[in-house]
């Protein structure tokens, strides 16, 4: 018999921060929902960039709640490679991230790099809006790598506890 397999996801850091962020009181309870009762449908991964990110908030006790999340989840973390920082400087150069916000590229880069098949993210701004996923996509095909599902946590599974 084949055993399902999980979808790869990778949350940038927008996801974890948000279980504890209550200046946005349904975003954080559609990401509590989700990681009680989705998370473990998934194979989860973040990486060293959300990591360090993390590691730059200066509430002591959010920054180690998170970091318990992330442990207490099992969500694996990945490395930033040599071609995910090759990739993300493409996706800056040709506009589909800004320049300015060089994080959100490594994100996507090594989701992209380490062939996951979605990336989860609360910002709406730089990554889960239509014309970055479009270049992100063609960058990806160019550069040989697969299509990368994005979209908030509504879109794997979210939803049903509420909408932004």
């Amino acid at each position: 018999m084949l055993e399902d397999k999980k979808t790869k996801l990778y949350l940038d850091t927008s996801i974890a921060s948000a279980y504890y962020d209550t200046s946005k009181p349904v975003r954080q309870l559609v990401t509590q929902k989700w990681f009680e009762n989705k998370a473990s449908s998934y194979d989860l991964y973040t990486s060293i960039t959300a990591i360090e990110e993390i590691d730059e908030i200066e509430n002591f006790v959010k920054r180690q709640n998170i970091r318990a999340l992330i442990l207490d989840y099992d969500v694996k973390v990945l490395e930033l490679s040599e071609a995910s920082v090759i990739l993300s400087e493409d996706y800056m150069k040709s506009g589909a991230i800004p320049r300015s916000e060089p994080e959100d590229a490594y994100h996507v880069a090594i989701a992209s790099v380490n062939q996951l098949d979605a990336l989860a993210s609360w910002n709406f701004r730089h990554i889960v809006s239509v014309n970055p996923i479009r270049k992100i996509h063609e960058i990806n095909m160019k550069h040989g790598y697969g299509i990368i599902e994005i979209g908030s946590l509504e879109l794997f599974g979210g939803a049903e506890y509420g909408n932004l």
